[in-house]
């Protein structure tokens, strides 16, 4: 798959599963047993991780804000606006707007996402969370 059509396939991901919760547009971008680091591989666990932070971080509004790609991987920066609705890292719930940043690696093989890695300012979103 050209990097261009990894690109294509990483603003879906974007606009129809982080931000829309469209979880078929998951299944039909990812490999059946794509990988996630810490996580049991395969679309099911990856669709319980995504919808367990949507449950967290509520109403969320993901921006791409750059995307490098080379060959088979799409690396991208994006930032996100949400409302804090779960537990997170020992915090409950607090109903308070949240800004953050971080970076995905998309690797693609035969034109469906096969790995994933997300890294995200987790000590910004704490101080965010507990109003420092």
């Amino acid at each position: 798959m050209p990097e261009q059509d990894n690109l294509e396939a990483v603003r879906l991901f974007f606009e129809r599963v982080l931000n829309a919760g469209d979880y078929e547009s998951l299944r039909a971008l990812s490999h059946p047993d794509v990988a996630i680091p810490q996580y049991s591989p395969g679309v099911e666990a990856f669709r319980r991780h995504l919808s367990e932070l949507r449950d967290t971080f509520a109403s969320p509004d993901y921006k791409l804000m750059d995307a490098v790609c080379e060959g088979e991987k799409v690396a991208v920066r994006f930032s996100v606006r949400a409302r804090h609705a779960g537990k997170f890292m020992g915090v409950p719930a607090t109903g308070r707007p949240l800004n953050l940043w971080g970076v995905m690696i998309f690797r693609f093989e035969a034109g469906s996402i096969a790995e994933f890695w997300s890294l995200v300012d987790a000590q910004g979103v704490l101080t965010q969370l507990r109003g420092a």
